[in-house]
């Protein structure tokens, strides 16, 4: 395959998925700001450039998988940005979770460049994107999905969510309000256990494997519990739900269990601990506990 491909954040995802893409026979150009994250980035056969401009000069497809708002602006729309670089039908598939506002911008931006751009974020986490399982959540342009399928397929499974940018942003959106419900949710069980004599690992077990176990509890609990790595990072768990409190907001909904779950993750990143393991939430309520 003669397909070049770029990837702009190589974190928690987008180092496996830029493997992915060298394992099918791409050639994947990427930026990442990290000396540690470049020298792995090239040690997998990456070829690193000097800012995301450089990666869509470079490359017919741009992936973007950074962690925010302000960045995804950024290195889309900025100084040194992919439309500084980006020819006409160059295509920007946006993975990242952000704003459905500030989304539907990037892609007015890219759409006045003549650039095509798919909106889709997606769910599963580090491990599903090495296996190529991830739930892709899509919204663009028909013509453009199909562009955009056969390199998104190496990734995982497409849902389309329509043909308007920033649809999928929603339906992400809904699914991060569970995630971080049931990591706060998660916390309170453990911390309950554990006051009222349970075995923690033992309850962890058992609702595991009931009707209320799910994979998101079974590898949360089992990351506080071994003092191992979950799913999600702080900063990206953080971020999310206080999107979800901001949507609430904007609809006038009271959505009580997405504003208590904010609170925690507030907590965590007002203690220095936004570029830390998300289950490190358990400190926060455990502190509280303390006193």
């Amino acid at each position: 395959m003669n397909m070049r491909i770029g990837i702009i954040g190589l974190g928690r995802c987008g180092m496996p998925a830029a493997e992915k893409f060298l394992e099918a026979g791409y050639g994947v150009m990427g930026y990442a700001r990290r000396p540690e994250v470049i020298a792995a980035f090239e040690k997998l056969g990456g070829v690193h450039a000097a800012s995301p401009r450089d990666v869509a000069a470079g490359t017919d497809i741009t992936i973007v998988m950074v962690l925010n708002d302000e960045q995804v602006m950024d290195v889309v729309g900025g100084p040194s940005g992919i439309l500084q670089g980006a020819r006409p039908g160059h295509l920007v598939i946006c993975m990242s979770t952000i704003n459905r506002a500030n989304l539907q911008k990037v892609h007015a931006d890219c759409a006045a460049a003549q650039v095509d751009f798919v909106d889709c974020p997606f769910t599963g986490g580090p491990a599903r994107v090495a296996k190529g399982t991830l739930t892709l959540i899509c919204a663009a342009d028909p013509a453009v999905l199909e562009k955009a399928r056969p390199h998104l397929e190496i990734l995982g499974q497409m849902t389309n969510a329509g043909p308007v940018p920033g649809m999928a942003q929603a339906v992400k959106h809904c699914n991060q309000l569970l995630v971080c419900a049931i990591h706060a949710a998660t916390i309170e069980l453990i911390a309950l256990a554990g006051k009222t004599g349970a075995d923690p690992r033992q309850v962890c077990e058992v609702v595991g494997s009931g009707i209320a176990g799910n994979d998101y509890f079974r590898l949360l609990s089992k990351a506080i519990l071994d003092q191992s790595a979950s799913p999600g990072g702080m900063g990206q768990l953080w971020k999310d739900i206080n999107i979800v409190v901001t949507s609430s907001r904007e609809h006038n909904l009271p959505l009580l269990v997405a504003n208590a779950t904010a609170q925690y993750f507030n907590m965590a990143v007002s203690q220095g601990l936004a570029s830390q393991d998300s289950a490190l939430l358990q400190g926060v309520l455990q502190r509280m506990i303390d006193g």
